[in-house]
């Protein structure tokens, strides 16, 4: 069978991307100062510019390789929005205000602490961006931060998981939807067992009770404890966020799933429960299921959707992300995506 050139060059950046961002990551937060700052501007490219592009090019050629095997609707809506969020995130918000790191400022708590620890005088953030960004400056991230998560938080209630996990998730999101059919980098997909799942269930509360741990010394602690001790909360944070998440969800992309570290991620835990609260799930009786399993095969959390489909179940799963694959993966268009706000919207304005 001829390989498909597209789906080579998605495998080839991604590796490339992989390779890159370990290794400017490694340099920029694990080394001395002076290689940190030769470094930066390079990581910022990275992060900024070429993850912009990525986004574009790759996302073209994801579906332009799916376009010939059946609806794209949802996963065409991700990635325009995507980029959209890109575009503003990684280019236009860093050229306003000057800030080329403002995208640490778009991933709400738990996720990172950065944001709380930029306001304290004695952390490097503030150190090396006071004469750069100035005062009024570093207040501004602040401030979009908090704006930021509070806008994703009652969007998640109304929106569910679709609105960040999806839409605007320039971490894990990103890269499960552009670089979907080019992941894992090497070997096939595999579903995971039952017992990984349950693990996995164990794993991400774990996650959690941490990032949680640090959002609380951050918010409140660190206040009242000498510089030192900070400077130690500090490192073992880079370390958790170097290791057990940087590394972790590019380790998943080489050899698993595109949404396996969706399921660890501290932030994506809070959301599901938002989006619980807010009524999220996939409905599964708009037409009859046949059970051909294209809804299970396309679901890239490995939640079995087909099992309550037969049934006219909807589907609530803590995993769900709303990405929407099985939705464009279904052949009798059985499956909807709603939350209780879109259904209020939908009698509303019928």
């Amino acid at each position: 069978m001829k390989t498909d050139r597209r789906l080579v060059a998605l495998r080839l950046l991604l590796g490339f991307y992989i390779l890159l961002s370990l290794v400017l990551a490694a340099l920029n937060q694990g080394t001395n100062e002076e290689i940190a700052r030769k470094v930066a501007p390079w990581w910022h490219f990275s992060e900024n510019e070429l993850k912009t592009a990525l986004i574009l090019v790759c996302g073209y050629l994801t579906l332009s390789i799916k376009k010939k095997k059946g609806r794209i609707t949802k996963q065409k809506a991700n990635l325009a929005f995507l980029f959209a969020t890109a575009l503003c995130i990684h280019i236009l918000l860093p050229l306003f205000t000057g800030n080329p790191e403002l995208y640490f400022f778009a991933m709400p708590l738990p996720w990172t602490t950065l944001p709380l620890q930029a306001g304290f005088e004695q952390s490097s953030f503030f150190q090396s961006h006071q004469y750069t960004l100035g005062l009024d400056g570093i207040a501004w991230a602040i401030a979009f931060f908090w704006v930021y998560s509070a806008c994703i938080a009652i969007g998640t209630i109304l929106l569910g998981r679709r609105l960040h996990c999806s839409h605007l998730c320039l971490f894990n999101g990103f890269a499960a939807e552009v670089f979907d059919l080019a992941i894992p980098l090497f070997g096939k997909r595999k579903r995971p067992s039952a017992k990984m799942l349950k693990h996995l269930d164990w794993l991400r509360y774990l996650f959690l009770g941490i990032a949680l741990l640090f959002t609380i010394f951050w918010l409140y602690p660190a206040k009242h404890l000498p510089s030192q001790s900070i400077s130690v909360m500090r490192t073992l944070e880079l370390i958790w966020y170097l290791g057990a998440n940087l590394i972790l969800a590019m380790g998943f992309w080489v050899a698993s799933q595109p949404r396996r570290y969706c399921h660890l991620c501290p932030l994506g835990t809070v959301l599901a429960l938002l989006a619980k609260l807010g009524g999220m799930r996939i409905t599964t009786a708009k037409t009859s299921c046949i059970g051909c399993g294209a809804c299970d095969r396309a679901c890239p959390a490995t939640i079995s959707i087909m099992a309550m489909a037969r049934e006219g179940k909807p589907v609530i799963s803590d995993r769900c992300v709303g990405c929407g694959h099985c939705i464009d993966a279904c052949p009798q268009k059985t499956l909807g995506y709603e939350t209780g706000f879109l259904r209020w919207i939908s009698k509303r304005f019928p």
